[in-house]
């Protein structure tokens, strides 16, 4: 188990940072080597139900392939489609899996958390549009799930424990700041993230750099690519604050790029991008680097995780060359469970 005191002083160097602030010492990473190889046998329920809020692509569902939407404005707090805002979770979910091959996003990780005796409500939002569209359909589904909530009293309002992968981190941030109301029939008590590009993502940046340079490409790029970028979110951190009221907890992930890795050629992107900046520690995951990583308490740096596999989603190319695992994702969540349990959450 990783701690029991998600309030350590010690931990909690990042309490509402505007700019990402450069790993300067080796113990900056706070590396966790071995902590989720194996199951342990309790886990303890948190108070609160947890909610999985997934990532760019992602649904209940991982989203393989799905047809383009037009990009939107890229302001912030006006990039919400009224259209897919107005709909419902169930339409948004029905129209998305027509139009796409999706697969099972939050692979074992819910039906883990259920079978330990927690209760856990899955995001379901769409998975290419804005932060902001995003967060007020996560908002629109709390909204729903929680009036249906078993031994809710009239007018009490349900605490949540929010867990963010990747983008996920960040329709938790804008719901939180910006659209949750003393109104909501929720209240979210704490949030969670693993790998969510807080201060953006230096494969965004790459993107974004070959797609402008096509009119046609640009077009049609999906909004949430947009706002993934590092000047997206610098001004994205400086509008969404943190609640006082919250607590704000991180992990990042680094993978071993001298194994067999799918993110591979990411990887050396984010690296070149790091060491062109002068920064010493160009460790990442393949999507996200550890810097960019890192909100409020952060927890600690997932060794040999790739961006996947954060999601239990394990690189299958590592079966033929006999690479054995040394992590656990499931373990991993039931222990951020754990360890909201003995917080209080």
């Amino acid at each position: 188990m990783l701690a029991t005191n998600f309030c350590d002083p010690i931990r909690n160097f990042l309490p509402d940072s505007d700019v990402p602030r450069p790993l300067s010492r080796p113990e900056d990473l706070k590396l966790i080597k071995d902590n989720y190889f194996h199951l342990r046998d309790n886990y303890k329920p948190p108070k609160h139900p947890i909610v999985l809020c997934h990532g760019l692509a992602g649904f209940d569902s991982l989203i393989l392939m799905q047809l383009p939407n037009f990009k939107a404005n890229t302001q912030l707090g006006s990039d919400e489609p009224q259209q897919n805002i107005s709909k419902m979770p169930s339409e948004i979910t029905d129209s998305v899996k027509a139009s796409s091959l999706a697969l099972n996003y939050w692979y074992g990780i819910e039906e883990a958390l259920v079978k330990a005796g927690i209760d856990v409500i899955t995001a379901k939002v769409p998975p290419f549009e804005s932060i902001a569209a995003r967060a007020h359909l996560l908002d629109t589904l709390l909204s729903e799930k929680c009036k249906e909530f078993s031994g809710r009293r009239p007018g009490e309002r349900v605490k949540l424990n929010l867990v963010g992968h990747s983008m996920g981190g960040l329709d938790a941030r804008y719901l939180i700041s910006k659209i949750q109301t003393s109104q909501s029939p929720y209240e979210v008590v704490s949030l969670t993230t693993v790998g969510t590009p807080h201060h953006g993502s230096e494969v965004a940046d790459f993107v974004m750099e070959i797609l402008e340079q096509s009119v046609f490409l640009s077009m049609i790029c999906p909004a949430a690519i947009t706002q993934l970028t590092t000047s997206y979110l610098a001004k994205f951190n400086t509008e969404i604050r943190n609640d006082p009221r919250v607590g704000y907890f991180s992990f990042g992930a680094l993978m071993d790029p001298s194994r067999i890795k799918r993110f591979r050629v990411t990887y050396e992107i984010i690296k070149r991008t790091i060491k062109e900046s002068g920064e010493q520690f160009p460790q990442n995951d393949g999507m996200v680097s550890v810097s960019l990583a890192r909100w409020g308490n952060y927890l600690g740096t997932l060794d040999n995780f790739d961006h996947l596999d954060l999601i239990n989603w394990t690189n299958p190319l590592k079966v033929p060359f006999s690479e054995q695992e040394t992590f656990n994702s499931i373990a991993l969540y039931l222990d951020i469970a754990d360890i909201l349990s003995q917080n209080g959450y």
